[in-house]
């Protein structure tokens, strides 16, 4: 008796680790992040938050990975682009979507206990003012596979004028559900 509930309860586990995470018309999916490279102190977690309700606003994140998880975006300073700790948070539209991805809105991990490895899933908390906690799990890509994320569809990278060409500008969304922000 004991062995088949527990067989049920991991059967259950898996298929809901599959599923994108809501909380009420919250919801978060592809989540990701990429292997660290050596001993880099610092990670970066990519998603998209879309909300079938009344605008919310994402004002934080936690996870037990690293010392300190910020809000974290992209700006151009002059020729120069810099990652910015986003104060206030990020609006979530109402009937719209958020993409947080690479040249833009990411979650940053900062202090990594240990580098994260390819396979590896990161448990993370995303904190809504509406909303509330909202429990996330990313799965760590290779480098190989957390570019062809990064490329992915509606991502295509658009290169900004005076950006060095190793450098990821801001990304095109055309089309997809409601309104689009980054």
């Amino acid at each position: 008796m004991r062995k088949s509930f527990f067989a049920g309860a991991a059967i259950v586990a898996a298929l809901l680790a599959s599923f994108p995470a809501f909380a009420g018309d919250i919801s978060i999916s592809n989540a990701w992040s990429k292997e660290s490279i050596g001993r880099v102190p610092n990670g970066a977690v990519f998603f998209t938050i879309e909300n079938a309700g009344a605008e919310d606003r994402i004002i934080g994140a936690t996870s037990s990975l690293a010392d300190k998880t910020e809000l974290h975006t992209h700006i151009m300073d002059g020729n120069v682009m810099k990652m910015r700790q986003v104060d206030g948070g990020v609006e979530v539209p109402a009937h719209g979507a958020v993409a947080f991805k690479p040249g833009s809105y990411h979650v940053m991990l900062i202090g990594l206990h240990d580098p994260l490895k390819a396979g590896q899933h990161i448990a993370l908390t995303l904190q809504f003012e509406k909303a509330g906690d909202v429990p996330v799990d990313a799965e760590v890509l290779t480098l190989d596979e957390a570019s062809k994320m990064a490329s992915h569809g509606a991502m295509k990278m658009d290169m900004k004028q005076g950006m060095k060409p190793d450098m990821k500008g801001a990304m095109d969304h055309s089309g997809g559900m409601g309104k689009m922000k980054n």
